[in-house]
């Protein structure tokens, strides 16, 4: 087993105890942009909100908004999904955002590309009531592996260099990307091109090779909150790493902690913890190093909020930095969000 090193633990200058997002303005050439959509009061177009001038182009080539179907966004990378799914529709069908337009990338449940951008991993469940299945498929639609049959209830979500990252029940689950075989692990908290970041059965967190006994322990930065997929920087060297904590009210209490694999140092983002809203909350690294969060944060110091103590915002942050770069979003706090990376 290779020596591990004691992790050390670093506080920002400014922490919160539960009050509301704060920082610094964010400044104009962000160059992020946020896709937006929603059904209240009723269905809308999604559109792509550019974050510096607060402008919304609508995205072409989706169906008409329906009040019978249900519209899902999932980003890997670079790469922005959207399903459309419902009784209007036969079938799940996945598209794939290129600018301001949608185009059909597949039917399915599911998209994500693989880890080495070679194509895109399709789940689906063809027969209502069937098996499901998984495929692999370029681009163009061009099928690269057949679809094989696959258990519906640990279906795949990521892609990593180790295998394809499932979950059942508490359980991460990889299966073999050329045999789908199943191999059950800790829990994978996220994936660098190098090493995992898991939860041991005790709570605490490690870094592990695939394949070998090799670790390295990281702790666990804060003893409160329930440990949630982590986000991994660009350069592989960060993973933001999310802390939720349950609340009586429609809220949670959010803390974001920063590992650099590099030191085994824990970085805790400023103007944590604090209260966030439960659909809303969303978090993803820009390629130039940036992470950047977005949700339905609370504007209050309230217990209890109201819906009006409630706004749409967005915070970035790079690591050193001692506050957050913040900017609130002329979108109502109930509209869903998605991180367009550049």
């Amino acid at each position: 087993m290779r020596p591990t090193a004691a992790p050390q633990v670093t506080a920002s200058q400014v922490q919160s105890r539960y009050g509301p997002l704060s920082g610094q303005p964010l400044g104009p050439g962000s160059g992020i942009r946020l896709l937006v959509s929603g059904n209240d009061p009723a269905p809308r177009t999604p559109a792509t909100l550019d974050v510096d001038t607060g402008t919304s182009t609508p995205v072409s080539g989706l169906p008409d908004p329906d009040p019978r179907t249900t519209l899902s966004t999932f980003v890997h990378g670079r790469h922005t999904v959207i399903e459309v799914s419902g009784p209007a529709v036969n079938q799940g069908r996945l598209y794939l955002l290129k600018g301001h337009k949608a185009r059909k990338l597949a039917t399915g449940w599911y998209a994500f590309p693989a880890f080495d951008d070679s194509g895109f991993w399709i789940t689906d469940q063809p027969v209502d009531g069937g098996p499901c299945t998984i495929r692999k498929q370029a681009e163009n639609g061009k099928i690269l592996r057949r679809p094989r049959w696959s258990y519906c209830g640990a279906l795949p979500f990521d892609d990593t260099p180790y295998g394809l990252h499932a979950r059942h029940r508490d359980e991460s689950i990889l299966l073999d990307h050329d045999s789908l075989r199943k191999t059950t692990s800790p829990r994978i908290v996220a994936a660098t091109s190098q090493e995992m970041l898991v939860e041991r059965p005790g709570k605490n967190l490690a870094l592990v090779i695939p394949g070998t006994k090799k670790q390295r322990s990281v702790g666990r930065p804060t003893g409160v909150g329930e440990v949630k997929d982590g986000e991994v920087s660009p350069d592989g060297r960060y993973v933001a790493v999310p802390f939720l904590t349950p609340t009586a009210g429609p809220h949670e209490h959010l803390d974001v902690w920063v590992l650099d694999t590099k030191n085994l140092k824990w970085a805790h983002l400023p103007s944590m913890p604090l209260p966030v809203d439960v659909k809303t909350r969303r978090m993803r690294w820009t390629p130039d190093g940036r992470l950047v969060l977005a949700g339905a944060f609370v504007t209050t110091a309230t217990a209890y909020p109201q819906e009006s103590d409630y706004a749409s915002m967005i915070a970035t942050w790079r690591p050193g930095e001692q506050v957050l770069s913040l900017r609130r979003l002329p979108v109502p706090w109930q509209t869903n969000l998605a991180i367009v990376t550049p």
